[in-house]
Parts: C-alpha cells; structure tokens; sequence
C-alpha cells in the first residue's frame, strides 16, 4: 500500500500542547477567555487527548475549539494533521494488533467490560484497580508489547509499549523540527509523560491526585483555578500578555 508523505506543520514561536476533557472543555469554565489571550501571544497548539479521532473532531466543533495545528488522539496512539486531520502512517506502523488480540483475549477471559470506542491504534476497557492488576500481571507474563494507563478509577487504555502523550508530542516536534516554546498542560493520569518531558506543565486545579503529588519539579505550575481558566492563569503568569506589554 502507497503511504501518502505528510508535510508537518510550520509552527509559531509557542505551543500550547494540551488535553481536552476537564484540561480545556468543561461543563463548569467557558473556554471563550483562553483563546482570546492565545490569539495575541501567536500560540499554536497541539491538542492530545485520549478521543479517538471524530470523537474528538465532534467535541472540537460542538465546543467551537480553535482547529489545532495538530491532532493527537488515542493517548497518543494516532496523530493527525492540518485542516482535514489526516493519519500520520509513520507513526500508527508502531500498533501491532496481534499484541492487542492477545490482550483482548485476556481482558474477556476476566470480565472486562470494552468500551465502545471505534480505533485500531488502541484497546479501551472499564475496570476495577483489582481487574486491573490482574490485567497488569497477565500481560507481563505473556510478554506482551503492550503498555497500561489505568485513569479515573475506572478506564483502562492498553497502548503499544512507550507510546503515550508525551512520546507523540516529542515526535511531532521532531518532525516539526520545532525549537521554540512549549507549555503543555493536563489534569488526568494519562497526562502524566507530558509532564514527565520538562517542558513548562500547567496541572489545573481540578487534576486528579497523581498529577497533584508531583510537588518536587520547578518545571510544573499548579493552577486554583479548574479546567480553561486554570490554563489561563498560569499562562499568564509564564508570559505577560501582549495587551499588557503595550499599555
């Protein structure tokens, strides 16, 4: 099969490299503030999330999100680019599915419910912390290539092995040949290798209890206020708004 070469964005001088769900969008935040201080300090940005791909495209329409440069979805399983969000082949080659079908196997031989998510590039599941290590434990004993996110006490991401976040975030800025700044930000368990990259991290006030213990690294910021607004307030603390500069 032709793979069609894709040509990786030219990106601005910042990059703001986010998740969606409770990072961006709320029920709780209007988002409406974020973009307007985004759109005077000449931000790309980098949405990762853990939708697959029109999961995601829906939430970015339903929502009216600014269209990303670049679309990273499945936990960073997939990634996709420009205006009509097209597959990078290069990286969805890392997915073996004989992996996957052995770990499907195992998952349904000790009730673990599928979640009903359309993908190839990775395996969703509901389950218990005891499922779970039960999961954990028959994948190392079969020496699968697989890795496990295990977030929101309850879902259950099964990835090709080092493929997460931050690992794809690190790939398109490669690609990008990109060397300007980068602020990423998250609330959730599967945030967890964007922070672990170094770059300047935002953890919004409603981010889970893993995200929260990490106290030890100058690099990550915690933010009081939740979801959008959260991102807001560290940004502006890391870089004084334009309007300001001109004032």
């Amino acid at each position: 099969m032709n793979e069609k070469m894709l040509t990786f964005p030219y990106l601005k001088p910042r990059v703001l490299a986010t998740d969606l769900d409770n990072t961006i969008v709320s029920d709780k935040v209007p988002h409406t503030d974020l973009w307007e201080t985004l759109a005077l300090e000449n931000t790309s940005l980098i949405y990762i999330t853990g939708r697959y791909r029109q999961s995601a495209i829906d939430l970015i329409e339903r929502e009216q999100l600014p269209k990303p440069d670049i679309l990273i979805c499945d936990v960073g399983a997939s990634i996709y680019l420009g205006p009509s969000y097209e597959l990078d082949q290069e990286w969805a080659s890392n997915i073996k599915q004989e992996d996957f079908e052995q770990v499907n196997t195992i998952a349904k031989s000790i009730d673990i419910a599928r979640q009903p998510i359309d993908t190839p590039w990775r395996l969703a599941y509901f389950a218990s912390e005891l499922q779970v290590q039960i999961l954990k434990k028959a994948i190392k004993q079969h020496n699968l290539a697989v890795d496990l996110i295990f977030s929101s006490e309850r879902d259950v991401d099964i990835l090709p092995a080092n493929i997460n976040k931050g690992a794809a975030l690190k790939y398109v800025l490669n690609k990008c040949n990109y060397d300007g700044e980068v602020v990423v930000a998250g609330d959730s368990e599967n945030d967890l290798s964007l922070f672990n990259l170094g770059y300047p991290a935002i953890a919004v006030g409603n981010a889970c209890d893993a995200i929260l213990a990490i106290s030890q690294n100058d690099h990550i910021h915690y933010a009081k206020g939740h979801a959008s607004a959260g991102v807001k307030e560290i940004w502006e603390k890391l870089y004084t708004p334009l309007s300001q500069k001109i004032q």
